[in-house]
């Protein structure tokens, strides 16, 4: 007579959802028992879950414990920023003063890995105009005064917006090596590769000699470059005079022909070109209103701000393309230079000088001080 095979039951793994009630009446007090029959389960498997949740523990840290606590990380943070207003800029404030004034015992290295910790790192200062308490007060005065102004004022309102700049002329592949490198902010390496071939940059201030510079003259507005001059000799009162009168003018009247009889134009405080007398003689003969600049403020002028670098940086991008054999004659590259800088696209020069509005917002807020551009 053939023996009678018994059927085993398929074995089924708990489910993640059975395993977080089995959890939650077990935290609730259920004995194993209850939560069984709550599951459907075999009380034996529900018995072996509950053990194994309630022996667990919590893991041991690994390594050697922390030299110091939450509170003297905060205690080193507090004070090196403390340290650093005092400094005001004088001298270096470093890592072993930090240590002293927070009167820790731990070495230079762990309150370096501290700063870090929070984000702090030493970086290069950053270059600003130094100012008295009465260039902050006409900062916040401007400030005040147009802050609240919509952004139809900066875009329309203003017809123009004035400044020079020299910019050097780079005729050759050196020279235009030499630019390209200046514009590199920084490079991933570690600490011996410092001085290897694409961690090295020429000095800020080295003196080069690759072609005489050119002084520029220009007017942008909310749309496009009105005026793109290039100054013959110095900048003084005859070239802002012909600048106002033989370019300015004309071009402000064509952008806005039979709409208006008087422009507001922006401008900063050149005591030798913009506030000479010729000038100002020209500017009234030609009905041009000047909405001037406190002093020491090129972060309130839009081509200072970013029009400048924004055209170097494209003059930048069309010389990588360039073979190392190509060579500029000095007109070819001021003509190159005028080219890139009246492509600009017009929703660039609108964006660029809208946001004046926030800057101003944002220097009222900071009480005529430098902010955050």
């Amino acid at each position: 007579m053939p023996r009678k095979v018994q059927k085993k039951t398929a074995f089924r793994h708990y489910s993640g959802e059975e395993k977080e009630f089995l959890a939650k009446w077990h935290e609730e007090g259920k004995t194993p028992t209850e939560i069984a029959e709550l599951l459907g389960r075999d009380l034996s498997s529900v018995f072996r879950h509950v053990k194994a949740m309630s022996s667990k523990k919590k893991a041991k840290p690994v390594g050697r414990p922390p030299s110091l606590s939450s509170k003297e990380v905060d205690r080193i943070v507090s004070k090196a920023k403390d340290l650093i207003k005092v400094a005001d800029s004088k001298y270096q404030v470093t890592a072993s003063m930090i240590r002293t004034g927070a009167r820790l015992t731990c070495c230079v290295r762990t309150v370096l890995d501290a700063l870090h910790s929070r984000g702090l790192y030493l970086h290069p200062m950053r270059e600003k105009p130094v100012r008295t308490e009465e260039d902050e007060q006409c900062r916040l005065e401007f400030a005040t005064t147009y802050g609240a102004k919509p952004l139809s004022f900066w875009a329309k309102t203003v017809d123009a917006y004035l400044d020079n700049k020299w910019f050097p002329v780079y005729l050759n592949a050196r020279g235009r090596a030499y630019a390209a490198k200046r514009t590199a902010r920084g490079s991933f390496r570690s600490p011996g590769d410092g001085l290897a071939k694409g961690h090295v940059k020429p000095r800020k201030n080295l003196k080069v000699n690759f072609g005489k510079s050119v002084m520029i003259s220009a007017a942008i507005s909310g749309s496009k470059v009105l005026v793109w001059h290039k100054v013959e000799g110095q900048w003084d009162a005859v070239n802002a005079s012909l600048m106002y009168g033989k370019l300015l003018a004309p071009a402000l009247r064509k952008a806005k022909p039979n709409l208006k009889r008087k422009f507001l134009v922006l401008e900063d405080n050149d005591p030798s070109g913009y506030k000479s007398k010729l000038a100002i003689a020209t500017k009234l003969e030609h009905k041009i209103n000047v909405l001037e600049l406190p002093r020491r403020s090129p972060d309130l002028n839009p081509l200072d701000y970013g029009f400048w670098a924004e055209l170097n940086k494209r003059m930048r991008k069309q010389e990588l393309t360039f073979r190392d054999t190509k060579k500029e004659t000095r007109d070819e590259y001021i003509e190159r230079l005028r080219q890139t800088a009246t492509r600009m696209p017009a929703k660039f020069c609108k964006a660029l000088v809208c946001s004046l509005k926030r800057r101003c917002v944002d220097l009222r807020a900071a009480e005529g001080r430098d902010f955050q551009e």
